[in-house]
């Protein structure tokens, strides 16, 4: 059976629509589960009950709310990458991308290794998370604590996820 997605993407809403005035527009498909407004991104998310609901809303030539054309997609489906990705700690200052890559994937194949970096001075935060394509390579990395890299000893821990941030 395919997946049927719930949940779409509302692009370019202004501040005047609210959760309540989204609700009214896409109840017309179906009923809603849950609506998510992002203000500051001009952007919302709307879960129907029934995931064929959504897809009667996407094939809606336009939608208009308030007078304002709205961009309507389906949302990415979450995947589950908490188990496959770790948390690197007391990163050198002068490490790269590539040599975080370099040094764990010796454990297994990696989706993604990345040193986070501050936004303003483009150093090095001194930490950064390491993605694997499977969970049984985090779990290896995960066996020890601490790890040498560039002879500076740090740490990795199992990343947990982020709670969804709701709007109050």
């Amino acid at each position: 059976m395919e997946f049927v997605n719930p949940k779409l993407v509302i692009n370019g809403i202004s501040t005047e629509m609210d959760e309540r005035i989204l609700r009214r527009h896409f109840n017309a498909y179906g009923e809603i589960k849950h609506v998510v407004v992002y203000f500051s991104k001009a952007i919302a998310f709307i879960t129907f009950v029934d995931p064929s609901k959504a897809q009667i809303a996407l094939q809606q030539q336009q939608h208009i709310n308030l007078g304002r054309k709205v961009e309507v997609r389906p949302a990415k489906p979450k995947v589950e990458i908490g188990k496959r990705k770790i948390f690197v700690g007391g990163l050198p200052r002068s490490i790269t991308n590539e040599e975080l890559k370099g040094y764990f994937e010796k454990f297994g194949s990696i989706v993604d290794a990345v040193v986070i970096h501050d936004k303003e001075t483009k150093r090095s935060r001194g930490f950064g998370f390491v993605t694997y394509e499977a969970e049984e390579s985090a779990n290896l990395v995960l066996r020890t604590n601490f790890h040498l890299l560039n002879n500076k000893r740090v740490e990795v821990k199992k990343v947990s996820p982020r709670q969804e941030m709701v709007p109050s």
